[in-house]
C-alpha cells in the first residue's frame, strides 16, 4: 500500500468516523473513502490529505445517510494507463456526474 494511503488512514482513525474503505478505482487510481458526520473532521482530513500531496481530494454529501464522503485519490504507478489524455479529460470537474461540494461552495454553508 502506498505510504500516503497509510498515513491518511492512520490520521482518520483519530477522529469520529463512520467507515473507511480502500479500493482501486477506474483507470488504476487507488482510493481511500472515509465517511463521517462531522464537518470539522472533513476539514481536518482534507487539509491533511492535501499536505501529503494526494492527487485529488473530493468531498460529497450523502443526504440519505446524513454524512460526508471524503475520497482521497492516489495514482497507482504500477497500473498501465491507456490514453492518459482521456483520463485527465474525464477527471475534470466539469465531467463529473456529482459535483464536489467543496468546489461548489455548498460545504461551508
Amino acid at each position: 500500500m502506498q505510504e500516503e494511503r497509510k498515513q491518511i488512514i492512520r490520521y482518520a482513525l483519530d477522529f469520529n468516523i463512520v467507515d473507511i474503505n480502500t479500493y482501486s478505482g477506474y483507470k488504476g487510481d487507488l482510493i481511500v473513502k472515509i465517511n463521517t458526520k462531522e464537518k470539522d473532521v472533513v476539514i481536518a482530513l482534507r487539509k491533511f490529505a492535501l499536505s501529503l500531496g494526494i492527487k485529488e481530494v473530493v468531498i460529497k454529501q450523502n443526504n440519505d445517510l446524513v454524512q460526508y464522503e471524503i475520497f482521497c485519490v492516489t495514482r497507482d504507478e504500477g497500473a498501465y494507463h491507456i490514453k492518459a489524455d482521456k483520463l485527465i479529460e474525464y477527471n475534470s470537474p466539469t465531467k463529473r456526474t456529482k459535483k464536489d461540494i467543496w468546489e461548489v461552495g455548498q460545504f461551508l454553508r
